[in-house]
This record gives structure tokens, C-alpha cells and sequence, in this order.
């Protein structure tokens, strides 16, 4: 998200807006907006009911999240981009606005990879076998 903050002036420039959706508390949430500064919002959405509906939920993970993902909706309510992502390549916040702005195809180009620090490799391991055992499928 520090991408999308980091570029969030040029986002608004190119004529669209952002918000981002987490399936956490809105005391979560907003702790994390103001930890990393973000500008934008965060909608809450606690009873997963959108990231279930726009098939980006993660029963796997930490209990159940949202998976990475953008999307570029029109002023007619239609998705124009779409990129579910993954944790370790996302779309860039230039990649979007490039979009936006007409000057790439909206189609998922290259990725940039993204490489975990120790301590979040650590902290992923701990997840997943803290949750493993309790997302498993019958």
C-alpha cells in the first residue's frame, strides 16, 4: 500500500480515486492507515461478504483474508483492469496510472517482486502453521 500512497497525488491526477478493502476491524484498519500515512480509505468489509463476491478471499491464510489484488472500476460501474496478485508480485501504483492515463493496454504487464524481510518471512511461517491445521479442507 505504501506504493499506491507514495503515488496517490498522481492516482487523483490521472482522474480516479482509491480506496482499499480489508476484511479487518475498522480499529485495525485505521491503525494501519495512520501507521503507514496512508491518504486514502480503508473500507471495512468484517464479514468478507465483497472479497467473497469478487473472488479475491484467501480462506488459507490467517484464517481467512483478502488476496492481494487492483482494480480500475469505470464511471459506468464496470471493471476496466482487474490483477489478482500475489504476495510476493503486485501491479505498481505507475503501472495503474499509466492505465488511467491511456498509455498501456489495461492488461497485467510484468510484475514487480517484492522480497519479503526476515522478520515478515518469520511472521509468515508463525501464520502459516498457526492456521494451517484450522483452514484445512475435509
Amino acid at each position: 500500500m505504501a506504493d499506491f500512497r507514495d503515488h496517490y497525488e498522481e492516482i487523483l491526477a490521472a482522474g480516479a480515486n482509491l480506496v482499499a478493502i480489508s476484511v479487518d476491524v475498522p480499529e485495525a484498519s485505521e491503525a494501519l492507515r495512520r501507521q503507514e500515512s496512508l491518504p486514502f480509505a480503508i473500507l471495512c468489509d468484517t464479514e468478507k461478504q465483497v472479497v467473497k463476491a469478487w473472488d479475491v478471499y484467501n480462506a488459507r491464510e490467517k484464517g481467512g483474508i483478502a488476496k492481494p489484488a487492483a482494480f480500475i472500476i469505470g464511471s459506468d460501474l464496470t471493471a476496466r483492469f482487474a490483477s489478482l496478485d500475489a504476495v510476493a508480485v503486485r501491479v505498481t501504483a505507475p503501472e495503474i496510472i499509466r492505465i488511467l492515463r491511456g498509455l498501456q493496454p489495461a492488461v497485467p504487464a510484468r510484475r514487480r517482486a517484492c522480497v519479503p524481510t526476515p522478520a515478515n518471512l518469520v511472521r509468515a511461517l508463525r501464520n502459516f502453521f498457526k492456521f494451517h491445521r484450522r483452514s484445512r479442507r475435509p
